[in-house]
Parts: C-alpha cells; structure tokens; sequence
C-alpha cells in the first residue's frame, strides 16, 4: 500500500470559492466540491440538505482501501461539529473522536478529542491520547496559528507532562505563504511554502496545500471552517526548503463562472499525477 505513506501530501486538496473579505465565514457556495479523482487516489464529499459536509472519503483507486475517512455531525444551532474519523498509516490505524467548538462566524474556536493507534494486524491497542487545539484569525478572517496540547493516556491517568507544540501560518497579499510546526520557534519541525500564479482569475479552484494538524479538516476548509483561503492558484509548494512540487490547472468557464476542472502535480521525481475535479 505504496500511498498511505504519505497521507498529508495526497490528502491536502480542498476546494473552495474564491471570494473578498467581505463575504460572511463560511461562505455559501453556488456550487462544492463532490469528488477529487487521480490514478492513485478518490476523495468523495456529501453532504447534508443545508449544505454541511457530513461524510468524507479517501480510497486506494486501484485497491478501493481506505486511506482516511471522517463522519461530521452537527448540532442543532452548529456551535460545534462531532468527528469520528479514521485513517491508515501503512500498518497502523489511527481513530479519532472529536468535538470542534465553532465561532460565532461558523470558523473552527477550539478543539478536543482523543486518539487511539492500533496495530491494524491483530487491532491491539498500542496508544492512546488526549489533544485540545486553539485557532487563532487575523483581522481579514484567516487562519494564523494553533495551539495543540497533547497527552498520553495512562493507566495511572493522563500524562502529567504534556506535548505542546504550535503552527503558525504567514500570509501576503491574500494568500497562504508559509505554515511552521514548531515546539522550540528557532528550531520548526516542518516547515511549508508556498507560490502562486498572478493573474489568473477563476472562481472555483482547488487549493493545493499541505493539511495542516488533521486530514479530516481537509473538507471543513472548503466549508470555510478554517477561515478565508488563498486567493490565488498554488504554483508550487515546498517543504523544508527540500521537498517542491509544482501545479498546474485546466479551467473551464461557464454562463456565470469559472471552475478549475483538473489539475496536474508534478514531483519532485518528475513524475506527474493527473486529478479531475466533480462539482454539484
């Protein structure tokens, strides 16, 4: 299962409308997202009749495994989303249950859930954690940083000595330029940048970028639970000053809009990988 390796590169396309910064969070779409489709990979989304995801998929195109998934409940004001979700890192199984508390604005407030990692062979328990995560907005309604605290659940309790770690995320011009991962600020984890064609104009569009703290969130950023996207067309994408891979798009206009209907990744290896974009 040569792709589950590297889940939050594939798992990192979201689509969603562009817009200006006076348009309400999470912005009502005229048209979403219904599936992401490559050689290698498949996303699927439904959704509810308000327009809420509430079920996402990633498959093995070839195999029909699953890679990741995510369930989305929503209360009956949608002051929070409930998320059970699963994903598979070759042969380990990660579960998640979550609770994400919602802004006035509809943005992602905070989050609290637990893990568990399982040896998917016999489905042993080998961990278990509990994790809290912080999302913190600029004044043009985007994404800046997050908070996470983590702890092992013993069999004595929770870990006294908890994990803290941050992501910051560095904008210009209305566009996402840089996300760090970071415990100590002088020495990130990871760090991903990214560049972007100029004057290409298009209202529906995928944005290319790595996931950020989970998979699952990457349909909830079409929904713009995680505030306002990157105005622009990723042009290529680069981790740790090392890992680059480049995009380019195939756009299709229609009576009143225009949609990016496939796009092609180019790695690092020079091969390319074709995806083709389903609307609804």
């Amino acid at each position: 299962m040569k792709y589950l390796s590297v889940l939050f590169v594939i798992l990192s396309m979201a689509v969603v409308s562009c817009s200006n910064d006076d348009d309400p969070i999470p912005p009502t779409a005229q048209y979403r997202i219904s599936f992401i489709h490559s050689d290698e990979t498949a996303q699927s989304f439904d959704y509810d009749p308000e327009g809420n995801i509430t079920q996402w998929r990633c498959l093995e195109t070839q195999s029909s495994q699953i890679i990741a998934e995510a369930a989305f409940n929503y209360d009956a004001n949608v002051n929070s989303i409930v998320i059970d979700a699963e994903e598979f890192h070759g042969d380990q199984k990660w579960t998640f249950e979550e609770v994400l508390s919602l802004n006035m604005d509809g943005t992602a407030k905070s989050a609290e859930g637990i893990v568990h990692l399982y040896q998917t062979e016999n489905n042993s328990l080998l961990m278990r954690k509990r994790y809290s995560a912080v999302f913190g907005y600029n004044t043009a309604k985007q994404l800046e940083s997050i908070r996470i605290v983590e702890k092992l659940i013993l069999d004595s309790g929770d870990d006294p000595y908890p994990l803290k770690w941050n992501i910051d995320f560095d904008w210009n011009n209305d566009n996402l330029i840089e996300s760090r991962e970071y415990s100590n600020p002088v020495s990130p984890q990871k760090v991903c940048e990214y560049s972007y064609y100029d004057g290409i104009e298009v209202d529906y569009a995928p944005i290319v970028q790595y996931a950020f703290l989970r998979a699952y969130y990457t349909p909830l950023r079409y929904q713009g639970r995680f505030g306002a996207q990157s105005k622009d067309l990723i042009k290529s994408a680069t981790i740790d000053d090392n890992y680059v891979t480049g995009y380019w798009y195939n756009l299709s206009n229609g009576i009143t809009n225009s949609f990016v209907e496939e796009y092609f990744e180019t790695l690092p290896s020079g091969r390319e990988i074709q995806y083709s974009v389903g609307w609804e």
